[in-house]
């Protein structure tokens, strides 16, 4: 096994998800979907398959509107996202997410996604997470 490997194997992999929502359904409802409806659904499942972390990052116009603006000017050549929000997973490895996925749990507590998610727009990334700087003191970098 190389050393690549070897990491690869013993580091938790994040999984992110972006997600947009369906047309005619506002972001407040959205969000409050997935917070009050889905992830307590969600949890069970992510806690038997050995899901770490969970993370919502919330995007609301009200935030990347004035964002966009900043950004015309101070770099034009970017772009804002206009997802809703991105999903980060943390578990021991991709087999992980793969279980997830086919569980019949899972399929159960997704079913009824289509009425608030515009599934044909989601992106899926799957990596490392390594914190650089965290509450301020510098970690992980040769000093």
């Amino acid at each position: 096994m190389t050393k690549e490997q070897e990491v690869a194997e013993n580091t938790p992999i994040r999984f992110t998800l972006t997600h947009y929502r369906k047309a005619g359904v506002t972001h407040e409802d959205f969000m409050k979907w997935i917070v009050e409806v889905h992830l307590p659904k969600a949890i069970p499942t992510f806690q038997k398959h050995g899901i770490s972390d969970y993370a919502l990052f919330d995007t609301p116009e009200t935030s990347n509107n004035p964002l966009r603006e900043v950004m015309a000017v101070a770099r034009p050549t970017w772009q804002v996202a206009d997802y809703d929000c991105i999903i980060e997973y943390t578990g021991p490895s991709a087999q992980t997410i793969q279980q997830i996925m086919i569980d019949p749990e899972w399929i159960e507590v997704c079913q009824d996604q289509e009425d608030w998610v515009d599934t044909s727009r989601a992106l899926v990334s799957l990596g490392y997470h390594t914190q650089y700087l965290s509450k301020g003191k510098v970690m992980n970098l040769k000093q």
